[in-house]
């Protein structure tokens, strides 16, 4: 072999080399975009989910107390079996316990109601639909009220709603009038494991809340990917803050989903201004109240 054939092995070898390295390298920033890309979706899903459909954002509504549930209506004992199932799906992902109300015990405190079919009306309107008391904060009684023809497409969502859990994100949510799935997806399962996690409290005002979102998914990203994870959650939170500043001050508008559901209302919009007003002065007096605790720690407790 010749010093020319063994310069060319080399040379091919080197460049074959450095191919290789600027492909892994294409290849982890195309993941560390993928990633970023999802934590955006994601907390998309989360802010979405926090509108109620009139065209108003709303604080952290979750149960305090074990949930018990009794049914009734038409043919009530044959659904029974698939509602029970449903409801408790949902509760097991948020970690509460859920029972059928004992008739000699404590009274239901969530009921569900199967109703026969309405023939006689036609074009949109809600087959199911669930009634929380109080709609924020802690949730005392749930009622959910479902056509039979409709229950077994419309249970689940309706227990993500009994569950505390408003809005119908346009993303992969079983909460999505848009949803492609009968089941409760990956980021409805994280969604219910942070909604009933320590750090949400009841009554807790939507950015706040979705800084919990923010961190959670931060904290799960791979180390290597974790300062692109940081800047999406840093870059999606300013975008919400600025949405609800903007509503506040009357020029901004809620998520477009809420307008292609075709369920605003100008008195939901009306609402809208003044729970961005008092969303943004929540999360202000807990920002103050977190700069004047940490002000007042000692260097240890730092």
């Amino acid at each position: 072999m010749s010093m020319f054939a063994r310069g060319d092995r080399k040379g091919s070898s080197i460049r074959a080399a450095a191919c290789a390295a600027f492909l892994a390298l294409c290849l982890a920033s195309a993941h560390a975009r993928a990633g970023a890309g999802e934590i955006t979706e994601t907390l998309n899903v989360v802010w979405e989910a926090f509108w109620q459909q009139q065209g108003y954002v709303q604080p952290v509504s979750k149960w305090r107390d074990p949930i018990r549930v009794s049914f009734s209506g038409a043919s009530f004992e044959r659904h029974k079996p698939f509602a029970l199932e449903q409801l408790r799906n949902v509760a097991r992902a948020a970690g509460l316990e859920l029972t059928e109300a004992d008739p000699a015990g404590p009274p239901a405190n969530l009921e569900v109601e199967f109703v026969p079919d309405d023939l006689t009306r036609v074009g949109f309107y809600f087959a199911c639909r669930t009634l929380r008391t109080p709609a924020a904060g802690v949730i005392r009684r749930v009622k959910i009220t479902a056509e039979e023809r409709s229950l077994r497409g419309c249970l689940l969502h309706e227990a993500m709603h009994a569950i505390g859990i408003a809005g119908h994100p346009r993303g992969a949510s079983i909460l999505s009038y848009y949803r492609g799935s009968s089941g409760l997806t990956p980021t409805d399962e994280f969604m219910l494991k942070v909604w009933y996690s320590d750090e949400l409290k009841p009554g807790m005002s939507a950015l706040p809340a979705l800084a919990v979102f923010a961190r959670r998914l931060v904290e799960a990203a791979p180390d290597a990917e974790r300062p692109q994870a940081e800047r999406a959650a840093a870059q999606f939170q300013y975008q919400a803050l600025a949405q609800l500043e903007s509503i506040a001050l009357g020029r901004g508008e809620p998520p477009r989903i809420l307008f292609q559901s075709s369920t605003l209302t100008p008195a939901g919009l009306a609402r809208g201004r003044l729970e961005a007003q008092r969303a943004l002065a929540a999360a202000k007096a807990e920002a103050a109240g977190l700069e004047k605790s940490l002000n007042a720690a000692t260097p240890a407790d730092r």
